[in-house]
């Protein structure tokens, strides 16, 4: 079997929110900031979903290239 793109089963790491206080307060409107937290909301389940389908894929694939050596289906690779 080839092998698979590294970009295919690449997973992602959001870096943790570390803001440091400035000292200087600035106002927003409500609206604008519920909006920049859904969309950030969005964002890291965009992630998350991406990183699952990298790791399905990779699952997958070593199912299909056990399969294809031995003629077998291994216990992990059953119905889920």
């Amino acid at each position: 079997m080839p092998t698979l793109p590294a970009e295919l089963i690449k997973t992602e790491r959001l870096a943790p929110l570390a803001g440091k206080p400035s000292g200087e307060q600035v106002s927003i409107d409500k609206g604008v900031l519920a909006e920049i937290v859904e969309r950030t909301a969005q964002a890291i389940g965009a992630v998350e979903r991406g990183n699952e389908r990298a790791v399905g894929v990779k699952a997958l694939w070593s199912c299909v290239d056990t399969i294809m050596r031995t003629g077998a289906t291994p216990a992990a690779c059953g119905p889920r």
